[in-house]
């Protein structure tokens, strides 16, 4: 391992030097390369301004005046600047070259560029006598030509040696490129067959030791702790390898263990778990018969104590009650009462009922029938909290078979409820008909309805809406008691409601009890 990490570092500080040499080299050509360009873009420069020069000069000799010889005098300091910014960059190479003949042409350029700006004051010193002249326009004339006569080769020259030092330093890169390339390569394949060699003298044995090892911790981690290693050497991973089986040795003896302790805990869990599930049931079966009574018998003795003390109400506010007018009220207190006493038999019936279901007691009776005594048990509630009672029957010789007074004692709910959720001055509709193979008896009102959202929850016990929005007085049990009623006698309930706050102009709900005929043909005098 030692070996290996030690050539591991030597290929890697190699390449590391390698590297620093070449991006050092890289760079001075690449320095040497953005300078020339700098200097040859100086030259131009230099040309530019003396052309602004010549050509300002020319208009001061044909327009005289202390604009133009502003605007002279401006271009004169511009090229002296040029000069100087190219001299600054020529001194900065030559400080740069650490080679003393380098050093020694850069500073005859110097000396090229020193004579150019002579020869620019020199001209400069000529147009300013020019200008004094009677013919001003001829003489700067000649100044200028004489100027670029003697001006232009060597600026020419100056500018083709910048060219040659740019050309020379890319072509250095070049060649630098090349070199790292070729010893990069030579690096690399040393490199791999220096790897190849250690791999095939020291790495190959280390892996598969290695490798085994693994295999043996994959499978311990999989619960085969009776796997072990085959220790062959006596190096450091062999001393681990042997220690790595006397952990699974180790490891063995606790999970014999561990596993029969765990067989014998199981059984006991088991058993308990056995225990307490029966006895869930049975604490459960006991909770639910005990909720179910209580809840029934409150929904069931609400409805007909509400039409007692409505009818006994509404006899109490009358002005001059007749004979006949309390006789009326007495007589539906004491049918309301019978039915109570049947109600809470009934109940007490299905709570000692091992089942805890309803025993029906079947009969065969006219749906119409059966609306006239919902209206007349339910028209006293009505008028009490001033709505209206209508009562439509499509087909008045339809009859079913089913237990009446659960039945009645369903639809009386039903209506209980509307009433209970309609304005004051609606009209709440009782309505029955039939449909194919089954009668449909529907109770509708106008009142605030019922949102969407609660729409699947109503026939759930004890929902009595989301929270802050449709709470009422009751216990949440009345659309489930009507489901449950209504699914023994083998029909379904189905709901339709719609609020105002749902963008339609209707609002109100609708509760549909559908049940089966079971006589295809039944007349009214069949019924009777």
């Amino acid at each position: 391992m030692a070996l290996l990490l030690a050539v591991a570092v030597f290929v890697t500080a190699a390449a590391a030097v390698l590297l620093v040499v070449v991006l050092g080299r890289a760079n001075v050509e690449l320095d040497r390369l953005v300078s020339a360009q700098s200097r040859l873009e100086l030259l131009s420069s230099i040309s530019g301004r003396i052309g602004d020069y010549a050509l300002v000069s020319l208009q001061s000799a044909q327009q005289p005046g202390e604009r133009n010889r502003d605007a002279l005098a401006t271009a004169r300091q511009g090229t002296l600047a040029a000069f100087q910014r190219f001299e600054t960059a020529l001194g900065s190479e030559v400080e740069r070259r650490g080679d003393e003949e380098q050093r020694t042409l850069m500073a005859a350029r110097s000396r090229t560029v020193a004579r150019l700006r002579a020869q620019f004051e020199g001209m400069d010193r000529q147009v300013q006598a020019a200008l004094q002249q009677p013919d001003p326009t001829t003489a700067v004339r000649v100044v200028l030509d004489v100027f670029a006569a003697g001006f232009g080769a060597p600026l020419s020259l100056a500018m083709e040696e910048e060219r040659t030092d740019a050309r020379g330093a890319q072509e250095s890169v070049h060649d630098l490129r090349e070199s790292a390339m070729r010893w990069g390569l030579a690096g690399v394949l040393l490199a791999g067959l220096v790897a190849v060699v250690l791999y095939q003298v020291l790495g190959r044995s280390l892996v598969r030791r290695v490798a085994d090892v693994a295999t043996a911790a994959a499978a311990i981690a999989q619960g085969r702790t009776d796997i072990r290693l085959t220790v062959t050497g006596h190096d450091e991973l062999s001393l681990a390898m042997a220690r790595f089986n006397r952990m699974a040795a180790h490891l063995a003896r606790r999970e014999a263990r561990l596993i029969a302790d765990q067989r014998r805990l199981q059984e006991i869990v088991d058993a308990r778990t056995a225990e307490l599930r029966g006895a869930n049931t049975r604490l459960e079966n006991v909770d639910l018969a005990r909720r179910r009574f209580f809840t029934d018998v409150s929904h069931e003795l609400r409805t007909p104590l509400t039409v007692i003390l409505g009818e006994a109400e509404v006899t109490l506010r009358a002005a001059r009650a007749s004979e006949e007018d309390l006789r009326a009220a007495l007589m539906v207190i004491q049918n309301r009462a019978r039915k109570l006493h049947r109600r809470v038999e009934d109940l007490l019936r299905i709570a000692r009922s091992e089942s805890g279901q309803i025993e029906l007691e079947r009969s065969l009776f006219l749906v119409a029938d059966l609306l006239r005594e919902v209206q007349e048990s339910m028209l006293p509630l009505a008028r009490a909290a001033g709505l209206s009672l209508e009562v439509a029957c499509t087909s008045p010789g339809v009859a079913i078979e089913a237990d009446r007074d659960w039945l009645r004692q369903t639809m009386d709910g039903l209506v209980a409820n509307a009433v209970r959720h309609s304005p004051a001055g609606a009209v709440v509709q009782l309505e029955a008909g039939r449909a194919g193979g089954e009668v449909l008896l529907r109770v509708r009102d106008h009142g605030t309805g019922i949102p969407a959202q609660e729409l699947p929850h109503v026939f759930e016990r004890f929902w009595r809406g989301a929270a802050g929005t449709r709470e009422g007085p009751g216990f949440g049990i009345g659309l489930a008691l009507a489901k449950w009623i209504v699914d023994r006698h083998g029909g379904r309930i189905d709901i339709e409601s719609g609020t105002a706050d749902e963008g339609g102009g209707r609002t109100g709900t609708c509760v549909t009890v559908r049940l089966p005929v079971p006589v295809p043909d039944i007349t009214v005098e069949a019924a009777q």
